[in-house]
């Protein structure tokens, strides 16, 4: 069996596949994090990740942590599959060779408007999962424990894998 490749983007000249997938991780007074519009490509999925704040609070979500040593005070994700695989979404934990079956986390492209209250990630996450939940939770201010939770359907992710279209091949990255 050869061991899934580790990608850092999603492939060019392929078109997606959209899945359901809206999750809302946290809702509370001031807070709401929203995880959705999850597209699938055959070597992975991306996902937005935004989040909703009321600038009045004193306490407010912190940007993300792609450091163990930023935990304290920011926000940070992690990722389960089915099959035990597990990732911290952290600069450290996402690049090979680490862990080199994945999952790997990669933020594509993060903006937002703090005045305003909220926050839009857009997250690579490779390679696909196999059957059965997968976890995403979300820490925000450096807790500990998560701050709120959702599952998608890993065998409906690689099922639409199938079902992207690969308009040109974008040749060996390694």
């Amino acid at each position: 069996m050869t061991q899934p490749r580790y990608r850092p983007t999603p492939p060019g000249g392929t078109i997606p596949v959209v899945v359901p997938g809206d999750l809302v991780l946290v809702r509370k007074p001031g807070l709401a994090v929203w995880a959705g519009a999850v597209t699938v490509f055959p070597e992975g999925f991306q996902f937005t990740l935004l989040t909703l704040f009321d600038t009045s609070r004193a306490r407010l979500p912190g940007d993300s942590a792609l450091d163990p040593h930023e935990r304290d005070s920011m926000t940070w994700l992690e990722m389960w599959y089915a099959d035990g695989r597990y990732r911290v979404a952290d600069l450290d934990e996402i690049m090979p060779p680490g862990q080199p079956q994945g999952p790997h986390m990669v933020l594509q492209y993060s903006m937002g408007a703090w005045s305003e209250g909220w926050l839009r990630d857009i997250w690579w996450v490779t390679p696909l999962p196999p059957p059965g939940l997968v976890e995403l939770a979300i820490h925000i201010g450096g807790e500990k424990s998560p701050t709120g939770t959702g599952h998608l359907d890993g065998a409906l992710l690689a099922d639409a894998a199938s079902s992207a279209e690969v308009l040109w091949p974008t040749g060996k990255r390694e």
